[in-house]
């Protein structure tokens, strides 16, 4: 049989580009070598003390997702079992002596709460919203469109909002040049506001004093503008709602199927062989894969130049240095968070002791050394969806991500010697903010960033660093722009194509337009 797509990749991004194939009645065929789909948008039980306990080793929410136009209401996702919880607040900052900031959907309330540290920064707060949510209003039909050749009617809506809103369009550019450091201390003042901003930035895996950085800082006023959605069940329910989905209109999956190599006769792109010798055929190619593995060791480089392969070779990838490590914990009690605000164990919490300490733990992870600093992103996920413990269990589920570790040891030591230290370490931290973690723990699991290089070629939650010379019609390379390859029938998409990282689906939107006009 030859279809008319394979798509290599059974990610979230793969999985949208074959399920618009498949509703538009196309034959597609999608491949992984894993044995569960979904990619970075997976649930398991990773704790083996902890039967029952559901964890998210990657994403944990539907960030980008439902902003409209959503693949979730283009592709009747809720009729495929999706449901979704909507925390509020969705966001929080945790001190080292009680101090709290809640991030809620309201901006009145989150002006409030950090007007409680100092009136100037709430208003600085509330003027960063406005001009963020004006520049992410303009950029939204750039975002989800394609980068070079965008259709008629996403140039005319651009030009109708950068007509609206173009008083404060200036102000974000400058701010996008900036780094994250600049924006902080220009604009706020008390360590607590600074504090917050400084950790959320932190998980941006640059260095805060990263010129071109500055754009990791609109990312909150986005969550405050449209909230953030997380699904009842887990990230699985995401995945098997994509693949519900993909195979109520005939397509279809394959799990524990590795691609070895992507045939290519007469410089197009003809199928694929798998590592058990067998080949498949199809009249396009999709790699939903990070560029690295796809043009570096899926396709022979006999088929590409020497010009290509370098610049496929150099994509920056952790080019700073700085990781993340995720932690996952099963707890068998809820502590009491010492700022005794119960209502934030649903959101993000934002741990660190001050700006310095982030700051410190940053350029540390950059040197190759573990950090004795711990700044982190916290979340609870069971607390506001007891579905991912077992049934009458008083237990929760902990996500620690810290945003702070060296990509690779400086010391030639290896992550797998520090793994078990580094979680004790990350448990420690958030203990200070909630006494009495460390005593309900069952058990923990650590996915350094040696597990994530398993995932995706460099071992990067968003697959390619977005740093300014690699967004827009660069990104993830010139050669790649527009999710086209140099070879013809192979297309490239995923979180490292256009138009960034995250769990949105657009990408692969985007990339089955673009094969619907070839087919």
């Amino acid at each position: 049989m030859t279809y008319d797509v394979i798509v290599v990749g059974g990610g979230h991004h793969g999985l949208t580009c074959a399920a618009y194939l498949a509703k538009a009645g196309r034959s597609v065929v999608v491949l992984e070598r894993k044995p569960w789909l979904g990619g970075m948008t997976y649930s398991q039980e990773t704790v083996p003390e902890a039967p029952g306990f559901v964890m998210n080793p990657c994403a944990v929410d539907l960030l980008f997702t439902n902003l409209e136009p959503s693949i979730i209401t283009e592709l009747r996702l809720e009729s495929f079992g999706l449901r979704q919880a909507s925390p509020d607040p969705w966001g929080a900052y945790l001190g080292p002596d009680g101090q709290a900031i809640g991030l809620w959907r309201s901006l009145d309330r989150t002006v409030e709460e950090i007007g409680r540290y100092s009136t100037r920064d709430a208003a600085k707060f509330a003027e960063l919203c406005e001009l963020w949510c004006d520049f992410w209003y303009v950029a939204a039909p750039y975002l989800t469109d394609h980068p070079t050749r965008p259709r008629a009617r996403t140039i005319a809506e651009l030009g109708w909002r950068v007509l609206r809103k173009r008083k404060h369009l200036a102000p974000v550019v400058r701010m996008l040049l900036a780094s994250p450091h600049q924006l902080i201390e220009t604009m706020f003042t008390s360590e607590e506001a600074k504090t917050m901003l400084a950790v959320y930035a932190s998980g941006s895996e640059a260095p805060l004093r990263e010129p071109g950085s500055g754009a990791v800082l609109g990312v909150i006023m986005l969550h405050i503008a449209w909230g953030i959605k997380r699904p009842i069940g887990g990230m699985a329910q995401f995945t098997r709602a994509l693949t519900a989905c993909l195979h109520h209109h005939g397509g279809r999956t394959r799990t524990d199927t590795a691609v070895e190599e992507i045939l290519v006769r007469d410089g197009r792109a003809m199928g694929v062989r798998l590592t058990d010798g067998t080949s498949l055929h199809a009249r396009h190619v999709v790699g939903a894969v990070d560029p690295s593995t796809l043009m570096c060791k899926l396709v022979d480089s006999a088929h590409l130049s020497d010009d290509l392969l370098a610049e496929f070779r150099n994509i920056r990838i952790n080019g700073w240095g700085i990781n993340n490590t995720k932690i996952d914990v099963a707890l068998d009690r809820r502590p009491k968070l010492k700022c005794e605000r119960p209502e934030l164990w649903g959101s993000y919490m934002l741990v660190a002791d001050d700006y310095a300490y982030v700051e410190r733990a940053l350029d540390t992870a950059a040197r190759g050394t573990i950090p004795a600093e711990t700044p982190m992103w916290a979340l609870m996920p069971s607390a506001a969806d007891r579905s991912q413990v077992p049934p009458g269990s008083a237990g929760d589920t902990m996500y620690l991500f810290c945003t702070a570790v060296p990509d690779r040891l400086t010391d030639g030591s290896g992550w797998q010697a520090h793994r078990k230290s580094f979680g004790e370490q990350a448990i420690a931290a958030f203990d200070h903010v909630a006494p009495g973690t460390a005593d309900a723990v069952l058990g923990s699991w650590v996915k350094s960033p040696d597990e994530l290089r398993d995932m995706a070629d460099g071992g990067s939650y968003v697959v390619v660093d977005m740093s300014l010379n690699q967004m827009g019609p660069n990104r993830p390379s010139p050669a790649l722009s527009g999710y086209r390859t140099p070879i013809a029938g192979l297309w490239h998409t995923g979180a490292g194509a256009h138009p960034m990282g995250g769990v949105h689906g657009w990408a692969g939107r985007t990339t089955a337009r673009q094969l619907l006009k070839k087919l």
